[in-house]
């Protein structure tokens, strides 16, 4: 339904569960950041000050940090903050813009499908164990390749349907 300066605003439904997915993965990429910077942290002065350092510590923080940047790409891919060939736009028309959007954005769908598909294939198959970890199956760090694979073809999804609906929404930009 357009408002008074004409924009359309998707229906409540979409808005709900799209905030709701937002704010999880914010949190839950935050709390991963958070994680990372205290380990490491933990790590550095348990190593230089106390010359006892944790054999996990690293092994943890790199695990936050690797789940960090691949979970938190499916917002930039939400916002249309990730990278594209808008050097481009500036000798298209309007028309080859918003194709060039969509393309780019359906080319995304088909990436985040494509890392659920294999990344949940190779977490199913990667043997062994962290002994540092107690022992934690080498497949539970990799389940961050499936889950962001398929959070980037939800999110990617939304952006293109707000998109092409013409929807304005608070969270994120307009596609043209």
């Amino acid at each position: 339904m357009p408002d008074a300066i004409g924009a359309n605003h998707p229906p409540r439904w979409f808005t709900v569960v799209d905030r709701f997915i937002r704010m999880g993965i914010t949190w839950f990429s935050c709390a991963l950041l958070v994680l990372m910077v205290a380990l490491t942290a933990y790590t550095v002065v348990m190593r230089y000050v106390f010359s006892d350092p944790p054999f996990w510590g690293d092994t943890v923080a790199l695990f936050c940090n690797i789940g960090l940047v691949f979970i938190a790409y499916s917002l930039a891919v939400r916002d249309r903050e990730d990278i594209s060939s808008e050097a481009l736009h500036a000798y298209l028309p309007v028309w080859g813009v918003a194709v060039l959007t969509h393309a780019w954005q359906l080319m995304t769908i088909a990436f985040g499908l494509f890392l659920a598909w294999f990344g949940l294939e190779a977490a199913l198959a990667v043997p062994g164990q962290y002994w540092e970890l107690g022992g934690l199956p080498k497949m539970l760090p990799m389940m961050a390749l499936p889950a962001s694979g398929l959070l980037v073809a939800i999110m990617a999804t939304f952006a293109i349907i707000e998109g092409a609906l013409g929807w304005k929404t608070s969270g994120g930009v307009r596609a043209f």
